[in-house]
């Protein structure tokens, strides 16, 4: 079990602890994650493998290299973010995340507009 395996597992116990919740994407926001790209990096320039899943699209990272190479089935190329990162390049584009789908127990989808929410979260600074 990773941190943000923890993490979920505390947040699906407890669905309307909003304390829960918060630290489950405290976690996210704070851990590396891989991003599936489409294909290598070209210099700074990424693309990111996007996946349709009931009418939206999807990103996939997985908090592990093994979990996205599980995925793939193999190697795929990747970038290693931030969460914090990651939302802040996804935000206002229409972009939910898929969280190691399919490999591990912190599987989940997060909307689109989950991911706007947090990278305004996150965006907050003191004044």
């Amino acid at each position: 079990m990773t941190p943000l395996d923890e993490a979920h597992a505390a947040m699906q116990a407890a669905p309307g602890d909003d304390v829960a919740r918060l630290r489950f994407y405290d976690r996210l926001a704070g851990s590396e994650l891989f991003l599936m790209l489409e294909a290598e990096p070209e210099g700074d320039s990424i693309r990111p493998a996007l996946f349709p899943v009931e009418g939206q699209t999807f990103a996939l990272v997985f908090d592990r290299e093994e979990r996205l190479t599980e995925f793939a089935e193999g190697a795929a190329p990747y970038a290693a973010l931030s969460g914090r990162v990651l939302a802040g390049m996804l935000s206002g584009q229409g972009i939910g995340l898929g969280v190691n789908l399919g490999v591990a127990p912190s599987s989940i989808l997060i909307e689109a507009g989950s991911v706007d929410w947090l990278a305004e979260t996150l965006a907050a600074a003191p004044e």
